[in-house]
């Protein structure tokens, strides 16, 4: 029964037919991994998933991607006769004894693509001008991958892969309009030596004359002549030079090495550096050819693990690719369980290496014409090598002092192995090592490759200059190797149908139309791999990594020598010892040259730039590594942040002073005090007025380091406003920046000392600081007879959750704003608060350092408590309920519509509703009360208050993640409000208030002629800004600042400097320090914080590498966000623990939020408000239904509704972003969601016919299908 109308939403076009064809289990997996790669989410998984993943796609890569190439041997030998490794690498496969050997055929990952007509279609030098061409600057890979990185991926080739030429030359000619960017403007070249297979399928073959095992060839040579040539025929040893560096033919000057045909400089150091290694086996009872025979086994086992658990994870420096590449090597259970008990289990537990059989998959080993694609890596080279002094001290992190650069030219070939006899070893390791690669990405192909002198098999050079990179284009074509849409299909990826699902940059896009026009399926698939959007951390692209995913693992599993016969008996000893105690090629440097590795490197890994600060130390197993928790299904996510904030409640929770164990009853205060004290019935002074601030993390001295680097240069560097607003579009509007700092005025201010500090903003910034200086009193430090936490600072304001933005923090102010009639607040006819007639101050709870965005929603929340109404209860009992009733429903909108707005995910939304509600969800909680504990029930209803042993307060890191004053535009955009909405309810533009009339007692003035309701739809109608960097509004420069009661201080300040200033007069952690305290992974490198290159230029400038100085708020901005998150997942850990503990430690969200506490009407007032839109339908019905659109009113109003969504919550998958290639149909569900599908979920684009058939397969699959007129590439 077909099941491909079901499925038809999920799987691309182009593999229907393929699909019906497949067996029931490849079905099964097929449709795992193409639903993932649709969703683009296999390596935002966690780390066991991912594995899950790439296990599937290598096992469907094993059956479909592996095809032989001409007749296979089957002449029978015993494998104990040939007990190492040949010459030639015959004699390997017990079942077929010239597999991988030397002239053996190159096989095929899929069907190859006759290319002859399209040969020159578009011309190769075109190509190669238009898209690889080196342009303008080096793009290097940062600190991930450096030069000896480079060089040893083609120091593999040397050992793997070459083709058989023909003796027919090819004569390229540039065409006119592109030969004046070809130094040649025609070259000769010999076409690659076509050989009849003698098969029906894939007629013709080419020749590898390398050998294709991993077997150190590149040293030892892949044939008998070779061989004999390097080897010294005493102790088994190779022959070397006296300098470490090969020897030459005194004649010639051609190195002596294995394979050195086409080289350079760093490949020859490293064949060096490994006829060293060899050379180190000392086996005194066996003679020359036994010794031989060992050390070779030994160091190409050693060769093949460094590729495999070291330069690959730097390749793909991904969790996932970390715990797969060791995988490979050693199992799941790892290299402790290998080490001790062998291989246990199959390949997934023990390991590729150490299987009891080899296994080809019934495909004879060779490697194959994609696989030698993909390796077409010449971008990783620079133009020249920078020459580093040796002869010095070394500088910060081990660097060595620049000397001289060396143009490439002079490092290629016979010249270059004359340059590197006066460079020397140690000085070109050192140097390659303290130097990045290039990135393989279009425009980096270095230009002396345009004109290249080619050499012979034997390294003698050719008259012939070759034009590479267009070489390599026609390299491709020639050999049948699909282009880059065929390849893809072929890997059973997703094809591209447009080149924007390719690449973003519009220049790219316009380039690949100037060349290819509108037909994707011409792009070459050496343009496709360079302009393919790479995976984060992985310096390939996805495309050739699949490939990688077959081959790394076959070049294991199929060779003798790492499976059946790795074992002591077949090394001896001492060498299977020396292969397992090897992990990197650090050691190998370690063990021949130690002062190298212990003065000049910096890095874990020798493949990094050497400089770079070690890998960090992580806790968390390799195994059970979340990756990207917030894009797991919601319902795995909630179990990861419940199992954060356990952590958090438990590591993260450090008291300040001392605590007040005053008995009382807690009876006797069924209300909020008016300074915040009796809420704890453990610590009557927690959370009040005066309690010390607590912390998170321990505080970090910083008096040393005050002003370095100065504040005003960390601000003017970086959070100065630039050019144009960055705003959060229609998430996050004006009134959700200032409902936060509504909050604020609700939670959190310093008590300040008497003494002032001035602070003079250096020459270099002094003409951007409208304040040259600035006085501002320091932060009262108060000595907590404590040995751990010896001084803290008091919060004037009360920590708990408790409204006292519109009530106050102590009794004097509580007094001032009420009227004590009917419990009601004051206000103003206007709806707006009111002033005091002399002043002009605000009344209300807490008007210090305020603007008219919080006046606004003060008066808001004043009226809403003034709508309480009891009859039968006098002035003060009503006063209290009203109290408690609207600071319950503040604390209920800041959980489940502003936080959910702010970090706009599934799985937020689900979290702060659980926080209240609890997973059985408010309809339960409504009917039957709270059941179970906080997980079922949530936070709010708990029996007991829980501070976690700690008494409750508020904390310094709490306060520094709440900066958050780049929410705030230049001006306030105000509208029409009387007349007619326009589309999606927006009013018209009216005109532009500057912020800085706003603000302070001259904003309350200007708030007076706007008017409440023209404020608020105002506000609802902008967007507010983005916490980024270079983001904080200008106006703040130079700003008023207020004492406690309202008055403004003569003295200004500049407040971004100033905050910079106030973390660390505070002892918060800066940024690497204060992650380390939350139980996050440190960064070692600006890299690892931006991908922004000016981001990075400047943090070097101003910090240098040293990545400890980073001011945490520098850090919170820069840091790149989570999809749909407005803050930076660092301060989000802090909110983690603080938006529960508001809740689950307040008496009156907790044992005392009922009726009796509440009333019936005040609990009930609070259980069906969802939202700060219902206050307004409220009080302002007109508002909302006239001009507000949105669902959230901290949304832009005219925002569309939220759209039902028929998936429970708890049910749906993470945020899903736009497919990379082809189209999702837009009415499709997510493959994890699949429910029910009603509607007709057809492409918007009628597929162009591209049939998709399965080709005929190997002999041990049952024959499927006939091929199509146009071979498409499935067995």
């Amino acid at each position: 029964m077909c099941c491909l109308p079901l499925l038809q939403s999920i799987i691309h076009p182009d593999f229907h037919e393929v699909f019906e064809r497949m067996p029931l289990c490849d079905k099964l997996s097929f449709l795992y991994v193409h639903s993932l790669d649709r969703l683009k989410l296999w390596h935002k998984l966690p780390v066991f998933l991912g594995l899950t993943y790439l296990q599937q796609r290598r096992t469907l890569h094993n059956k479909y991607n592996l095809r032989a190439v001409g007749e296979s041997e089957t002449t029978p030998f015993d494998p104990k006769d040939y007990a190492y490794r040949t010459d030639d690498g015959e004699f390997n496969d017990p079942n077929n004894s010239k597999a991988g050997g030397y002239d053996a055929f190159f096989g095929r990952n899929m069907l190859p693509q006759d290319q002859n007509d399209r040969l020159l279609s578009p011309h190769p030098a075109i190509v190669a001008t238009k898209f690889l061409d080196r342009r303008g600057t080096y793009k290097d890979t940062g600190k991930q991958f450096n030069l000896i990185a480079a060089s040893w991926i083609q120091f593999m080739v040397h050992d793997w892969i070459d083709h058989l030429e023909d003796t027919q030359q090819i004569v390229l000619t540039a065409p006119a309009h592109v030969a004046d960017q070809c130094p040649l403007k025609s070259f000769r070249f010999y076409s690659t030596k076509e050989i009849p297979t003698h098969k029906d399928l894939i007629t013709t073959g080419n020749l590898n004359i390398r050998t294709a095992w991993w077997d150190g060839s590149a040293i030892y040579g892949s044939e008998g002549k070779k061989e004999m040539a390097v080897r010294t025929y005493v102790d088994g040893k190779l022959k070397l030079g006296d300098n470490n560096l090969l020897q030459h033919d005194p004649v010639t000057g051609i190195a002596i090495s294995g394979d050195i045909r086409n080289s350079w400089a760093g490949v020859s150091t490293l064949q060096a550096l490994f006829a060293k290694e060899h050379n180190a086996a000392e086996y005194p009872y066996l003679d020359d050819e036994e010794l031989f025979r060992k050390a070779r086994l030994v160091t190409s086992a050693v060769i093949a693990k460094i590729h495999t658990i070291d330069w690959t994870v730097e390749l793909l420096k991904t969790h996932t690719m970390n715990a797969a590449m060791h995988a490979n090597w050693y199992g799941l259970l790892g290299k402790w369980v290998k080490d001790r008990f062998g291989h246990i289990g199959g390949e997934a537990l023990g390991g590729l290496v150490g299987l009891s059989q080899p296994n080809n998959h019934g495909v004879p080993y060779s490697l194959t014409e994609e696989f030698t694609s993909v390796y077409r890596m010449h971008p990783l080279l620079p133009d020249s090598l920078h020459l580093r002094n040796i002869n010095t001290t070394p500088g910060p992190n081990k660097s060595p002092q620049y000397l001289k650069e060396v143009k490439m030219e002079e490092l290629v070939g016979i010249r270059g192995e004359s340059k590197l006899g006066e460079i020397g070893f140690e000085r070109q390791l050192v140097s390659m090592g303290h130097q990045a690669c290039g990135a393989l990405e279009l425009w980096n192909y270095p230009l002396f490759f345009k004109d290249l002198i080619a050499q012979n098999v034997d390294g003698t050079e050719r008259s012939d200059h070759v034009d590479m990179p267009a070489l390599e284009i026609y390299r491709d074509r020639e050999r049948s190797v699909p282009r880059y849409n065929q390849f893809r299909r072929g890997l059973l990826m997703i094809p591209i149908s447009k080149w924007e699902d390719l690449t973003d940059d519009k220049e790219t896009v316009q380039d690949l139309l100037e060349v290819y026009g509108e037909d994707v399926e011409k792009l070459d698939l050496l343009v496709g791999l360079m302009a393919e959007k790479k995976i984060k951390g992985f310096a390939i692209s996805e495309t050739a990594f699949f490939v990688f995913i077959i081959m790394a693992s076959r070049r294991l599993e199929a060779d003798r020598f790492f499976t059946s016969y790795f074992n002591e008996e077949t090394y001896t000893k001492k060498g299977f010892q020396w292969v397992n105690s090897t992990e990197s090629l650090r050691d190998v440097i370690q063990r021949h040259y130690p002062r190298i590795a212990s003065t000049w490197m910096n890095s874990t890994s020798a493949f990094s730039v050497w400089d770079a600060p070690p890998n960090s130390f992580n806790p968390v197993p390799l195994l059970l590594r979340l990756g990207l928790w917030h894009r797991l299904p919601v319902f795995l996510g909630l179990t990861y942040l419940q199992q954060r904030r356990t952590l958090h409640n438990k590591y993260n929770l450090r008291a300040v002073g001392e605590s007040e164990t005053t008995p009382f009853d807690p009876k006797d205060y069924a209300y909020r005090t008016d300074d915040g004290e009796f809420n704890d019935p453990n610590n009557s002074k927690a959370g009040s007025h005066n309690a010390f601030f607590g912390r998170n993390t321990l505080p970090q001295d910083q008096n040393d380091p005050l002003l370095c680097p100065h504040p005003a240069i960390v601000a003017t560097k970086f959070l100065d406003r630039r050019g144009t607003y960055k705003d959060t579009g229609k998430q996050f509007n004006l009134i959700a920046a200032s409902w936060i700092q509504f909050m604020v005025h609700d939670w959190i201010d310093h008590l300040e000392d008497t003494q002032q500090i001035v602070l003079v903003a250096p020459a270099n910034v002094a003409d951007r600081c409208p304040l040259k200086s600035f006085r501002f009193y320091c932060t009262k430090e108060i000595p907590t007879h404590k040995d751990l936490i010896t001084a803290g600072h008091s919060n004037i304001r009360t920590a708990w959750w408790d409204g006292s933005a519109i009530y106050g923090s102590e009794g004097k102010k509580e007094m001032a704003v009420r009227t004590y009639v009917d419990g009601k607040l004051k206000l103003g006819d206007n709806n707006l608060l009111q002033h005091d007639p002399v002043t002009g101050i605000a009344i209300s709870g807490d008007i210090r350092n305020s603007w008219a965005g919080v006046s606004t929603l003060q008066a808001l929340f004043a009226k809403e408590h003034n709508a309480a109404e009891y009859p039968y209860l006098d002035d003060e009992e009503l006063f209290r309920k009203a109290r408690l009733v609207t600071s319950a429903v503040i604390a209920k909108i800041h959980t489940i519509d502003w936080t959910v707005e702010l970090l706009k995910t599934h799985t937020m939304n689900a979290a702060m509703h659980a926080n209240w509600y609890g997973l059985l969800g408010k309809w339960v909680k409504e009917r039957f009360g709270h059941i179970g504990g906080e997980a079922l029930g949530g936070l709010v209803g708990l029996s007991q208050p829980n501070n976690h042993g700690v008494p409750y307060s508020l904390t310094e890191e709490f306060t520094s993640v709440y900066r958050m004053h780049p929410l705030l535009p230049d001006s306030l955009h105000l509208r029409n409000i009387n007349t007619t909405p326009g589309p999606n309810k927006s009013p018209h533009y009216l005109k532009e208030v500057k912020m800085e009339e706003l603000v302070g007692i001259r904003g309350e003035s200007k708030l007076g002629e706007i008017g409440f309701e023209r404020q608020l739809v105002s506000m609802g109608h902008q967007a507010c800004g983005a916490l980024e960097l270079w983001n904080y509004p200008l106006f703040f420069k130079d700003l008023i600042a207020q004492n406690v009661d309202g008055t403004e201080r003569s003295d200004h300040v500049d407040m971004p400097a100033l905050e910079i200033y106030r973390d660390r007069e505070r002892s918060v952690p800066r940024y690497n320090q204060f992650r380390r305290g939350l139980l996050m992974i440190p960064i070692s490198k600006w890299e690892d914080l931006t991908d922004d290159k000016e981001t990075v230029q400047d943090l070097r400038e101003v910090y240098g590498d040293d990545v400890e100085k980073l001011d945490l708020l520098v850090g919170l901005m820069a840091e790149k966000k989570i999809k749909g998150f407005a803050i930076s997942e660092t301060a989000f850990f802090v909110f983690i623990i603080m938006a529960s503990r508001r809740l689950e430690a307040d008496r009156f969200f907790t044992s005392y939020f009922n009726e009796e506490t509440y009333t019936k009407k005040g609990f009930q007032w609070v259980n069906s408000t969802e939202s700060l839109r219902d206050v307004i339908q409220r009080h302002y019905p007109s508002i909302a239904s006239t001009w507000m659109n949105s669902t959230s009113a901290f949304s832009v109003w005219d925002a569309p509704p939220n759209s039902f969504n028929p998936v429970p919550l708890l049910l749906r998958t993470a945020p899903i972003e736009a497919t990379p290639f082809g189209e999702l149909p837009p009415d499709a569900l997510p493959a994890l969601e699949v429910c029910l599908v009603e509607k007709d979920v057809s492409p918007k684009k009628k597929h162009k016919g591209r049939k998709i058939t399965l080709a005929p397969p190997p002999k041990r699959l049952a024959v499927l299908t006939e091929t199509p007129s146009l071979p498409l590439p499935y067995a």
